[in-house]
C-alpha cells in the first residue's frame, strides 16, 4: 500500500468514523428506549458513546472536515472627490398654456352685482331662510376667490339669518367687498 492509498485510508476512516457515531447514537436510543440491556452492557455502551465523542472533538479540533482557501483579494484604490454634490430630481415647471387673460375691472363689478342681485331676489321671494348654507358657502367661496382673506366677512350673512335677522342678508355685500377691494389696492 503506498502513502496515497494510506491517505485515503484515513479519510475513509474518518467517514466511516462519523457513520459510526451517528449509528451507535441511534441503537443506544433504541435500547434505551426498549430497556433490554442489562447494566453491565449499558455501561459498555456508555464509554463506547464517551470514546467516541472523544474522537469526534479531536477531529473538529484538528479540522477533519473540508478545509477551503482563496487567495488573498486585491481591492482597488478608491478616491472620492473633496466635494460631492447630490442631485435631487426637481420637475419641471409646467409650460404656460396661454397668456393670461386680464378682465376688466368693470366686468368683475358687474358680476358681482349680478350675484347680489339674485341672492336679495332669493330672499325676498323665497325668505331668507331658504338655502341659506348654500349661499353662505357659495358667497364666502366667490368673496375669497375675489377679495382673498377679508371675504371671509361674507360669512356674517349666515349669522344674521342663524340669529333670526335674516332680512340683513339683502345687502350687497360681495359687491361692496369688491368695491373696498379695487379701492384699497389703488
Amino acid at each position: 500500500m503506498t502513502d496515497e492509498d494510506a491517505g485515503r485510508g484515513e479519510d475513509d476512516a474518518g467517514r466511516s468514523g462519523s457513520r459510526e457515531r451517528a449509528a451507535h447514537a441511534s441503537d443506544a436510543r433504541e435500547s434505551e428506549s426498549a430497556g433490554e440491556h442489562s447494566a453491565p452492557e449499558s455501561a459498555t455502551r456508555a464509554s463506547e458513546r464517551e470514546r467516541a465523542n472523544a474522537r469526534a472533538l479531536r477531529e473538529d479540533r484538528d479540522g477533519g472536515g473540508l478545509d477551503l482557501s482563496l487567495p488573498p483579494i486585491l481591492l482597488p484604490d478608491v478616491r472620492l472627490p473633496e466635494r460631492i454634490r447630490l442631485v435631487f430630481p426637481v420637475p419641471d415647471p409646467p409650460e404656460k398654456v396661454s397668456r393670461p387673460t386680464r378682465i376688466r375691472v368693470s366686468w368683475v363689478i358687474v358680476a358681482v352685482a349680478l350675484a347680489d342681485a339674485l341672492d336679495a331676489l332669493t330672499v325676498a321671494f323665497a325668505g331668507p331662510k331658504t338655502l341659506a348654507w348654500v349661499r353662505a358657502v357659495a358667497g364666502v367661496l366667490l368673496s375669497v376667490v375675489l377679495v382673498g382673506g377679508p371675504g371671509l366677512l361674507y360669512a356674517w350673512e349666515l349669522l344674521a339669518i342663524l340669529g333670526g335677522v335674516g332680512v340683513l342678508s339683502v345687502a350687497p355685500t360681495l359687491t361692496l367687498l369688491v368695491l373696498a377691494r379695487i379701492l384699497v389696492s389703488e
